[in-house]
């Protein structure tokens, strides 16, 4: 359990049928503000709006169910979470609380954190320590890579290749994309994202290969008409893991709100989580 407690951060947060010229049908019939510009536009025009971003905050929650067969253990985790990202220069502000419950009642753990991250320090706060960490560079890598869903860039840009197997369609405020669908084809996706985390962990010491099977994945993204932001970006995917021969089925329901665009100015770090913090 403990392995698979290590690798949940990899699949968390990474996740990431119409023709591309083809214009939004209406969600429903109480549409009245419709738009002619196809998918392949609004994609191009959201892409642009959103590499051009500075800043941005985010919403997340998320649900995941592991199925462990090994230990015959259901385990159910849920993660609420806030944050504030700068573009550029990374900083990272963000607070959540994690919770970890097993169908037998042998786990029953809640954890809150808070993390300051910029591009030479990491702080986070553990809430079963009450303490604030420093942790070192090597653990930078690690926050990169899961903290990339809250980039809006980087999920449009993970779609790309699948654009065409998107439904489009709209509504008086937002283009809306749906998809739902299983197979091989989207393997690929999601394993490019985990073998990115992975990277990071190796280099930080944990050195473990996880292979990925996607049964299912089904995506919901909001791009507002007016300013071609990505204002919601759900994703839930049902997936087969395997880890040094062991197994495992994940559900996980991940679902984001974007917000604030370009609203962060700065993120400092408290002084006196510089001043409290313990090395790691």
């Amino acid at each position: 359990m403990k392995k698979w407690k290590t690798l949940l951060a990899v699949t968390t947060l990474t996740f990431g049928l119409a023709a591309c010229n083809e214009t939004a049908t209406p969600a429903n019939k109480n549409v009245k503000e419709t738009s002619e510009m196809t998918l392949e536009e609004v994609y191009n025009k959201s892409m642009a709006v959103s590499e051009e971003l500075k800043s941005v905050s985010a919403k997340v929650d998320l649900a995941q169910k592991m199925h462990i067969p090994s230990e015959e253990m259901n385990v159910d985790i849920s993660t609420a979470m806030d944050m504030n990202l700068i573009i550029e220069p990374m900083q990272i502000y963000q607070k959540g609380t994690t919770s970890m419950k097993s169908e037998d009642g042998s786990m029953n753990e809640t954890m809150d954190t808070e993390i300051y991250f910029n591009d030479t320090d990491l702080y986070m706060y553990e809430g079963t320590t009450q303490q604030w960490m420093k942790l070192p560079q090597e653990a930078m890598g690690d926050v990169m890579a899961q903290t990339n869903s809250a980039n809006p860039a980087n999920s449009l840009a993970e779609i790309e290749e699948y654009l065409k197997d998107f439904k489009f369609e709209q509504d008086d405020k937002n283009y809306i994309l749906t998809l739902d669908a299983s197979g091989d084809k989207f393997n690929d996706l999601v394993q490019a994202q985990i073998d990115e985390t992975m990277q990071s962990m190796a280099q930080a010491g944990e050195d473990v290969q996880l292979d990925v099977k996607i049964n299912s994945i089904n995506y919901l993204i909001h791009i507002d008409k007016e300013s071609f932001q990505t204002t919601k970006y759900d994703v839930i995917v049902d997936m087969d893991m395997e880890a040094e021969g062991e197994s495992i089925n994940m559900k996980q329901d991940l679902k984001t709100d974007f917000s604030n665009f370009n609203g962060v100015d700065k993120i400092e770090i408290p002084q006196e989580v510089i001043d409290n913090a313990v090395a790691i």
